[in-house]
Formats: C-alpha cells, sequence, structure tokens
C-alpha cells in the first residue's frame, strides 16, 4: 500500500511526498492519482520518492506514461532508482 500527502505548494510549484510500497494490486489507484496530479497545469509537481521502498514494473510504466516537462522524481533509494533508471526515466530525476 502507499500514501500520497502534499508536502509544499506555492505558485510555480508542489512537492508531494510518497510513502510505502506500490504493487501490481495498487497499480490503477497509482495511475489514477498520478492523472490527477499530471493535472496540476502550469506548475512544477516534484514527486519525493524518500520513503518509497518498492515500485512494481508495471506502477513505473504507468508514470513514464503520463510524465511531462513539469513532473520531476526527487530523494529515490538506490533500487527504486535503478528500476527507474532502466525504465528511461533518468532526465526526470534530480539529485
Amino acid at each position: 500500500m502507499f500514501r500520497i500527502s502534499k508536502t509544499f505548494e506555492n505558485d510555480a510549484t508542489q512537492i508531494f511526498r510518497i510513502e510505502g510500497k506500490i504493487t501490481e494490486e495498487h497499480v490503477a489507484e497509482w495511475r489514477n492519482e498520478m492523472s490527477l496530479i499530471q493535472s496540476h497545469n502550469g506548475r512544477h509537481v516534484i514527486l519525493d520518492f524518500a520513503q518509497v521502498w518498492f515500485i512494481c514494473f508495471k506502477a513505473v510504466e504507468a508514470l513514464a506514461q503520463l510524465m511531462n516537462d513539469r513532473i520531476f522524481i526527487l530523494n529515490c533509494g538506490m533500487e527504486v532508482r535503478n528500476v527507474l533508471y532502466a525504465s528511461g526515466l533518468s532526465a526526470r530525476m534530480l539529485e
């Protein structure tokens, strides 16, 4: 199970903390949440993955499909970072 909470917001940026384990049984919910986050027009969105310890490949595929030039990923653990890099999302990751 995972949880998403907004931790920061101003006129230009929103930061969302993502926590937990994103498994295949939660991919539909994950896709819906990411669609809602993606729809924040005109703002940069940062997804803070510091508390994510597993993300399944189907959830990564859903994330990759919904990524745009205003969405970035931050604070990934090594295992999650490797999965995201392997999926072609390295350009969207902040160090």
